[in-house]
């Protein structure tokens, strides 16, 4: 275990080999929660918490899932916008401090994330500079499918948000980046990062969030975007191949 004030390039260098060796997985979300596991075990004296999130299309996802982005798209009323190709950024993997934190079914408010317009995307403070910080325009929210789904992939963007205090950042519209203060000042979080990047040869956009419990600079963040690369690389065959939940998904459908 070691802090990530205190990491140096041997450290990224053992979990690139240890990611780049990660096989053998049936499903993302199993090499996911692997990636996952070896990074936060590493550095868990810093990380409060860490996540992995993919946009995954509505029909994609398991029943309970769905019926989570259902109410989520009810209360804001976006149930109009929702179909079955509308991008649901979907937590795939979660390890952190609390019990709760290392179950992705216990995950109520960011497990499922509807992408359901450039409107809603834009009220998401953290969300939005996240992609903001991978030149994704927003408008591209609306068409997804035509702009994103049928180019084939999602490489061109890529990117790092930086929240130096999560408790004091603000955005370009005076909000919180990191909108839940309850949870930054419960667990005294420090700096929040988020890393960005897509498959080459698949319409699929890949997030990782961390929070810590102590400053950091950007270089020393940095590289996490070559474990994000890494991760990105073994997974790709089963993304490709659809392969994305262990059990099989009966899905609700909403047509287009």
């Amino acid at each position: 275990m070691k802090k990530l004030s205190d990491a140096n390039p041997s450290d990224f260098s053992m979990l690139l080999d240890a990611t780049h060796k990660l096989s053998g997985f049936d499903a993302v979300e199993k090499v996911a929660q692997a990636f996952i596991d070896i990074v936060y075990e590493h550095f868990q004296k810093s990380l409060l918490l860490l996540r992995l999130f993919s946009s995954l299309p509505y029909s994609a996802l398991p029943t309970q899932d769905q019926q989570l982005v259902n109410k989520k798209a009810n209360d804001s009323g976006t149930m109009h916008l929702l179909k079955d190709r509308t991008p649901i950024l979907t937590l795939l993997a979660t390890r952190g401090q609390k019990p709760d934190w290392n179950e992705r079914d216990k995950s109520q408010g960011f497990r499922c994330i509807p992408l359901v317009s450039r409107k809603y995307g834009a009220s998401l403070s953290m969300l939005s500079m996240q992609f903001k910080s991978m030149n994704f325009d927003f408008s591209q929210f609306d068409d997804w499918n035509a702009l994103i789904v049928k180019r084939g992939r999602a490489d061109q963007y890529s990117g790092i948000l930086y929240v130096r205090e999560a408790g004091t950042d603000k955005d370009d519209q005076n909000r919180m980046v990191v909108p839940r203060q309850e949870f930054v000042a419960d667990y005294g979080v420090k700096t929040a990062l988020g890393f960005g990047g897509g498959y080459t040869s698949h319409p699929t956009i890949i997030i990782l969030f961390a929070f810590t419990n102590e400053i950091l600079s950007r270089p020393a963040a940095e590289p996490f975007t070559q474990l994000l690369e890494a991760y990105r690389s073994v997974s790709g065959k089963l993304i490709e191949n659809g392969r994305i939940f262990a059990q099989p998904v009966t899905a609700i459908s909403r047509h287009d």
